[in-house]
């Protein structure tokens, strides 16, 4: 892992003045210069165009930050190899950590609203026709095939038995699946969804994730404990930068779609302009602190993995999603889109 000397961790600080309340008075932000850090996030893609604002953000006030696309490992594995000091992924990996005794905690959150579509062929209307036929995963311990397997358990049908799973990869690619009749249904990202639903693709809807399992947190931003305790400032920094994102985002979808189809490749803006208004609905991107980063969504999961054999211990997710963050950045005007970066 980059170590940040003492002199490193003292330098991250607001820029001018602040108020005796701890309002930015300049709103310039923070000064982070000198500050090295390493992030480790999914593929840019529509769902996650708030993590490169936020980096563009954290770079605006002068911090020396490495993106690193995680493909083919996890952000908690990531930072465990060294190789990300902060992860901006998915929240099962938060859990994961801590059930392995890695003291990881979450401060954000990119998304706070499940991301995932349930999508089948047509004559596949409800999760029950999926009986004696075959869905796409991501492969072995991926989070989207968990979900998956519960709720076809839910429905009565026992995976492996009931129903085939195929390992095919990403969502890209589990979606190309289901429009190739190589497999009958799967959960993909919202935002590939609606990519081929603005193409015409011969695939439909079985529900948002969001809505048939309500309630689970999403993706997350976290770091281990010693380091975000070494790097408060930054730690602020990144709760600001998280609540200002989605102040963003909420303003107006012109701007969010002018600026995610110039930084996503092949992203349409028919198909952005969709996932605007589905994201924006179901307040995937909220700009309090209680909703962005809220401890029932992560419990809620918790229990779910736990219930579902994924977790060999029940979590108290108290002890690790820590609001303190998005609190104090809050109070000094974070989230009101008036922070430059």
């Amino acid at each position: 892992m980059i170590s940040m000397t003492s002199s490193r961790k003292a330098v991250a600080g607001l820029a001018l003045a602040v108020t005796a309340s701890g309002t930015l008075t300049n709103a310039e932000g923070f000064d982070l210069s000198g500050i090295e850090v390493t992030i480790g996030t999914a593929q840019a893609q529509v769902l996650n165009v708030g993590t490169l604002r936020m980096i563009e953000m954290l770079e605006g006030w002068g911090a020396d930050v490495t993106r690193v696309e995680l493909p083919s490992i996890s952000g908690l594995e990531a930072i465990i190899a060294d190789r990300a000091e902060v992860a901006a992924r998915s929240s099962d990996e938060i859990l994961t950590g801590q059930a392995r005794g890695v003291d990881v905690v979450a401060i954000g959150a990119p998304i706070s609203t499940m991301h995932y579509a349930v999508i089948s062929t047509p004559g596949v209307d409800t999760l029950a026709d999926l009986k004696g036929k075959a869905i796409a995963t991501s492969g072995p311990g991926g989070f989207n095939g968990m979900l998956f397997r519960y709720m076809l358990k839910q429905e009565g049908l026992e995976p492996e038995v009931d129903v085939q799973i195929v390992p095919v990869g990403g969502s890209s690619e589990r979606a190309a699946a289901v429009m190739a009749g190589q497999v009958n249904a799967t959960v993909t990202y919202i935002d590939n969804w609606l990519a081929m639903k603005e193409q015409g693709a011969n695939v439909q809807l079985l529900g948002y994730v969001a809505d048939m399992l309500p309630g689970l947190s999403s993706r997350a931003i976290f770091a281990e404990r010693e380091y975000l305790d070494a790097n408060s400032e930054l730690a602020t920094a990144i709760a600001c930068a998280n609540l200002e994102v989605n102040a963003w985002i909420n303003s107006g979808k012109d701007a969010f779609v002018s600026y995610t189809t110039e930084n996503v490749t092949g992203a349409r803006e028919d198909a952005v302009e969709a996932f605007y208004d589905v994201a924006t609905d179901v307040n995937m991107f909220p700009t309090t602190p209680g909703e962005l980063l809220d401890p029932s969504g992560y419990q809620a999961l918790a229990d779910l993995l736990y219930e579902g054999g994924e977790l060999e211990v029940q979590l108290d997710v108290s002890g690790f999603i820590d609001g303190s963050y998005l609190e104090s950045a809050a109070e000094m005007g974070c989230g009101t889109g008036n922070i430059s970066g």
